[in-house]
């Protein structure tokens, strides 16, 4: 991203809790410039984190469908870029499970 430094590359739609969806994106964003693929554990661990952080099944659909639609946009400009796409779409895929 030009002249932004630190900005993530994702940028935050709508959630429940904006501030939090904005940390996930830069941990993210991170994540994946480092392209180091460790990188796909951890950001497991982050979405899982961030999803925890809401009480009940629809406020955690909800917060997984606001992720997935901020990095619907993210330029996938590294190698960890879409492993990174798949981890949150096996969680929104989780939440929307009968079984969730």
């Amino acid at each position: 991203m030009a002249g932004g430094g630190d900005a993530p590359h994702i940028r935050a739609m709508t959630a429940p809790d904006p501030t939090a969806l904005d940390r996930l994106l830069k941990t993210l964003d991170g994540l994946a410039a480092s392209d180091d693929p460790s990188g796909v554990e951890q950001a497991d661990r982050a979405v899982w984190d961030y999803l925890s952080g809401f009480d009940g099944l629809s406020a955690q659909t909800a917060a997984a469908d606001a992720l997935g639609a901020a990095i619907e946009s993210w330029p996938v400009n590294t190698s960890l870029g879409p492993a990174i796409r798949n981890v949150v779409a096996r969680h929104r895929a989780r939440l929307a499970a009968p079984s969730a």
